[in-house]
């Protein structure tokens, strides 16, 4: 889902609990995918992808970053 508003263009992702969690798109300023392996020691099992925003938090998600890359983009077109 995405919600326009002015400058603010909201995207919903998902976190380990199911819950929804609003980040605004321009604010994202990278982003680090889980590696695939079972050995991964930096990410919780589930994490899929963990967004850095430009206030200098972060937050772990369940969406992979391509399909976060694609939600930016779709966002772009309208």
């Amino acid at each position: 889902m995405t919600i326009l508003a002015g400058s603010t263009v909201i995207i919903v992702l998902h976190g380990l609990a199911g819950e929804e969690i609003d980040i605004n798109a321009p604010s994202i300023t990278s982003m680090r995918a889980a590696p695939s392996s079972k050995s991964n020691k930096h990410f919780t099992e589930g994490v899929r992808c963990m967004v850095s925003t430009s206030d200098g938090k972060y937050v772990t998600v369940t969406e992979t970053c391509d399909e976060i890359r694609r939600a930016i983009e779709q966002t772009k077109h309208r």
